[in-house]
């Protein structure tokens, strides 16, 4: 699943590649630029197609080009978390965020980093942080990812308030959605839990989260079709799951 977080992350990284500064404060030129960004795409291509190898010839040339570009850094940084090179990527990471700490896509993909090495405090910091920036067109999905490592931390709370803020700045946010959901039912607010899990079936693909808490609401609400529909398929797709042990253990 890592992995799979990863590679969704990558196109994200591909940014506009504004006027980059140098040492002295002087800017580089446009063709400068373009090259610089050609590498980048390329080592993004090979990336999503698991070359990791020609991905860092490209990123190479692209540091050569410019030292200190920090798109090219927090790509390193994901090109060696595939790999399971931890500390070498925590180290691009870090540089990236050093050489741009204004970037909210570069503090999401440290935090999805921090997060995958199951340092949540530190992921929340990064991430609360990216979700700052109020022109990030990916900010419904740093406020999803906060509200999941709240929960990591044993906050509920804030687990809450980042995923409203997630489904109030995107009302399609799928895990926020779902997330909320479990929240709802869990606070025997029945109604309301019934209306993230619709939302959330519209948009999404079934899981054992989301068929679980189908089986649940339908109990309640004495619909015993969804009940049987949603259980059937617990067992059928996911006979594997935690949720389908609590399935069973609640039969």
């Amino acid at each position: 699943m890592i992995r799979i977080v990863l590679l969704l992350l990558l196109p994200l990284l591909v940014s506009s590649c504004q006027s980059m500064g140098t040492p002295n404060g002087e800017t580089k030129d446009n063709g400068t630029v373009e090259l610089v960004q050609r590498h980048l795409d390329l080592a993004i291509g090979y990336l999503r197609n698991r070359d990791y190898q020609r991905s860092k010839e490209k990123l190479a040339k692209a540091l050569d080009i410019e030292p200190k570009n920090a798109d090219v850094h927090a790509t390193y940084g994901l090109v060696f978390q595939l790999e399971g090179e931890t500390d070498l990527a925590e180290e691009y990471f870090k540089r990236a965020v050093k050489y741009n700490p204004r970037s909210a896509q570069i503090r999401n993909s440290y935090g999805a980093f921090l997060f995958s090495e199951k340092r949540f405090h530190e992921a929340v910091d990064q991430l609360s942080k990216a979700s700052e920036d109020r022109f990030y067109p990916n900010r419904p999905m740093v406020f999803e990812n906060l509200g999941v490592a709240y929960n990591r931390i044993g906050d509920p709370e804030e687990a809450e308030s980042a995923f409203i803020r997630a489904t109030q700045l995107n009302p399609q946010q799928r895990r926020a959605l779902i997330e909320l959901g479990e929240i709802r039912f869990d606070q025997r607010n029945y109604i309301e839990s019934r209306d993230y899990y619709r939302r959330y079936s519209q948009v999404g693909p079934s899981t054992a989260k989301s068929l679980w808490l189908c089986v649940r609401l339908g109990r309640i609400f004495q619909d015993n079709n969804e009940e049987a529909s949603c259980s059937e398929a617990l067992e059928g797709i996911f006979p594997g799951s935690d949720e389908y042990q609590q399935y069973k253990e609640s039969t």
